[in-house]
C-alpha cells in the first residue's frame, strides 16, 4: 500500500532563540520504502543535523530565531508490513538477544512489574501468544474510553489501568505493559494512520514473536500496512516527535495521511502476478 503522509507544525519563539529536535520523518525499516520526502521551514533556516538511531528513527534539528515559525513535512510510502501469524512459537525470555531483552523491562510510563498478577489472570490462560496479544489489543480498546481531557504528558499505564480513559498513547502504554507483564518484548511505536477520525499522529506497539517483530493497534481498528512508523522507543519518552530548548509556545498541528492510488506500471504488475 502507498500512503502518502504528512505534517505542519506552528511555534512562537519568544527567547532570543530555540533549538528543536524533529522526530517527524518516516523511519527506515524492512517492511516500509520512503519513495520520496520533503521538508520546509517558515523562515527558510538551515537544518543544522540530521542523524538517524538504531532503531531507524530519523531527527533533524534546527535553531530558530524569535518570531513564528513553521515546519511542514511531506513524504510517500509505500508499506508491506505483514500482520502476526495465527500461531507462533513461544519465545525462551533466557535467550532472547540483548537488543530485545532490554524491551521486557519496565520503564518510565509501562511499569509492567505492576501489572504481573493482573495480567496472567486477565490473559494467562490463552495458549498461543499471538492470540494474547491480540486478546489485549480488544480488551484495552472494549475497556478504556476515548477522553483527551483525561490524560497528560506525566500519565503511566498504572494511571490509565485505574482511570480507564486516555488517547492512544495511553492505550499503547497499558498494552505495552500488560504484554511486559506476560513475558512478551515490547515496544512503543509513534507514527501516521490512515483512516483516524479526527487526523493525528498514532500511538501503537510492536510485540516481538517468534523471533520478529510485529505491529499492533492497541485501538483494535487498524491493519500493520495502514501505519507509517515513525519512531521505536521502550515508551513515549524514548519517541518524542520533537524536542524544544527555549521559550515556545505552540500553535496548529496538522497531520495527513491518505492512500495513494497504484500507478499504471504498478497496477500492471499487480494484475500480471
Amino acid at each position: 500500500m502507498n500512503l502518502s503522509v504528512g505534517c505542519t507544525l506552528a511555534y512562537d519563539v519568544l527567547s532570543p532563540t530555540a533549538n528543536f529536535t524533529f522526530n517527524l520523518l518516516a523511519n527506515r525499516d524492512p517492511h516500509q520504502h520512503l519513495e520520496e520526502e520533503e521538508i520546509r521551514l517558515k523562515p527558510e533556516i538551515p537544518i543544522g543535523e540530521r542523524t538517524a538511531t538504531s532503531k531507524g528513527n530519523r531527527v533533524f534539528r534546527v535553531e530558530v530565531p524569535t518570531g513564528p515559525f513553521e515546519v511542514s513535512y511531506q513524504a510517500t510510502v509505500e508499506v508491506n508490513r505483514p500482520a502476526a501469524p495465527a500461531e507462533v512459537r513461544p519465545d525462551n525470555p533466557g535467550r532472547l538477544p540483548l537488543t530485545v531483552l532490554t524491551y521486557l523491562l519496565p520503564s518510565r510510563y509501562c511499569e509492567s512489574d505492576r501489572f504481573s498478577p493482573i495480567a496472567w489472570d486477565l490473559f494467562g490462560k490463552i495458549p498461543n501468544r499471538a492470540d494474547q496479544v491480540r486478546e489485549i489489543c480488544r480488551w484495552v480498546d472494549a475497556t478504556l474510553t476515548y477522553d483527551p481531557a483525561a490524560t497528560d504528558s506525566r500519565t503511566s499505564a498504572w494511571d490509565v489501568w485505574q482511570i480507564r480513559k486516555g488517547v492512544c498513547r495511553d492505550y499503547a502504554h497499558l498494552a505495552i505493559a500488560l504484554c511486559r507483564a506476560l513475558s512478551i518484548p515490547t515496544r512503543y511505536v509513534g507514527g501516521y494512520a490512515l483512516g483516524l477520525d479526527p487526523m493525528d499522529f498514532h500511538a501503537c506497539f510492536e510485540a516481538y514473536l517468534g523471533g520478529q517483530w510485529y505491529l499492533f493497534d492497541p485501538t483494535d481498528q487498524l491493519a500493520p500496512d495502514h501505519v507509517v512508523v515513525i519512531a521505536r522507543g521502550r515508551d513515549a519518552a524514548n519517541a518524542a516527535l520533537t524536542t524544544i530548548f527555549g521559550r515556545v509556545t505552540a500553535r496548529a498541528v496538522r497531520v495527513t495521511c491518505r492512500e495513494v492510488p497504484p500507478t499504471q506500471e504498478e497496477a500492471s504488475d499487480t494484475n500480471s502476478a
